[in-house]
């Protein structure tokens, strides 16, 4: 299957240009380069340095956000350079808007959308290596980070806040290695930057006119999804299931319990006829410790960060993928469980099935898949 499609103290305003209704600079202007030619292009994110907004000066606003006004805001946070944009609806639930920075191996998730049951303060502390709050000027945020391993894995630091208009609002931040807490060490993106991110009142699904209005240079046009992909969904991976030679005669799915996984992990388990159970997990932030290989099993490395483990009865891969082109990070998790030892211990028609089962959980799917997923659980 084809790839689809978060500093230094002096933190910086922006690559951004606000345009406010109003302002003297023409449309003419913009639209000319140095040769005479009319260009709409924001080919070069660039960064106007100023100083970091002030606090008190901050207001909410009751304009529906969008991403490019998530990553206004961010960029008078956060004093990066980013050299792509993604997200937008490819990975956020539609109570959701948020934008992916990405600049090298580096990336920052910013989000914002209805408060669930499963917040960041409450569920850090069961899948994270360390949580801490952290006051503002703006408000108390939850900070959350999963520390580096000995394979390469870096770690990441999660940073949520719960805002009075009943929204969380939340920044992952990945590529640097977290080492230990972070707000020890000296990270290009650092807690301080994050805190104050999350807690500015204009972050939210609503925000302020003047950041509607805010244009980002580098930032993709409408449309960046593709003809016909949406956001994958539990029924959009049993769909995928079976398409799938391996899995075709799954019989029945139910959602698979993915608490274990990180937060924003989802899937499914199918049953077959003869009681075999085969589960499949898209895990957005899977903790470090999922990603190696459980002592019960055999494994051997697979081609990413992620392993093939085996025993009677019991075959698992994980892979986790990098932020790529239009993709963000994400791990792919797929198990099969059979209620007797593997016949003749064969794995290589059980490995190969698996592997079928790894392409269901890329971020996007077609519509169509989506659509023929909706029946097929309960």
């Amino acid at each position: 299957m084809g790839q689809r499609g978060m500093g230094p103290q002096g933190l910086a305003l922006l690559a951004v240009a606000i345009l406010l209704a109003g302002c003297g600079s023409s449309a003419a202007d913009d639209a000319t380069d140095a040769g005479g030619a009319s260009s709409s292009s924001r080919s070069e994110p660039t960064r106007s340095e100023s100083n970091p907004p002030d606090p008190a000066e901050l207001r909410p606003g009751n304009e529906p956000a969008t991403p490019e006004a998530l990553a206004a805001i961010t960029l008078e946070h956060v004093d990066v350079d980013p050299e792509s944009f993604e997200g937008g609806d490819l990975y956020f639930e539609q109570d959701e808007v948020g934008t992916v920075l990405v600049w090298g191996e580096d990336s920052l998730e910013v989000k914002a959308g209805a408060v669930d049951d499963d917040l960041l303060s409450t569920w850090c502390h069961e899948g994270m290596s360390g949580c801490a709050e952290v006051k503002a000027a703006t408000g108390t945020a939850t900070v959350a980070w999963d520390l580096a391993t000995g394979d390469g894995t870096p770690g990441q630091l999660m940073v949520s806040y719960e805002s009075d208009r009943g929204e969380e609002r939340r920044a992952a931040y990945t590529g640097e290695r977290i080492t230990k807490d972070p707000r020890r060490l000296s990270l290009e993106v650092s807690v301080d930057d994050l805190v104050s991110l999350v807690t500015d009142p204009r972050l939210g699904t609503k925000t302020t006119v003047e950041m509607t209005k805010a244009q980002v240079n580098g930032f993709p046009e409408a449309g960046s999804n593709g003809d016909g992909e949406v956001s994958l969904t539990a029924g959009a991976i049993a769909a995928g299931l079976t398409e799938t030679d391996a899995y075709a005669d799954i019989d029945s799915f139910e959602k698979a319990d993915a608490s274990a996984y990180g937060k924003d992990a989802f899937g499914v388990t199918g049953t077959r006829a003869d009681g075999s159970k085969v589960t499949a997990i898209h895990a957005r932030n899977l903790p470090a410790g999922k990603r190696k290989c459980p002592k019960a099993l055999t494994c051997s490395k697979g081609d990413t960060d992620g392993y093939d483990g085996w025993t009677e009865g019991r075959a698992e891969m994980v892979r986790c993928h990098r932020a790529e082109g239009e993709r963000r990070a994400f791990c792919a998790v797929v198990r099969h469980q059979a209620p007797a030892p593997f016949p003749g211990d064969d794995l290589d028609p059980v490995l190969s099935g698996l592997e079928s089962a790894l392409e269901t959980l890329w971020p996007t799917v077609s519509a169509e898949t989506a659509r023929d997923g909706e029946s097929l659980l309960p």
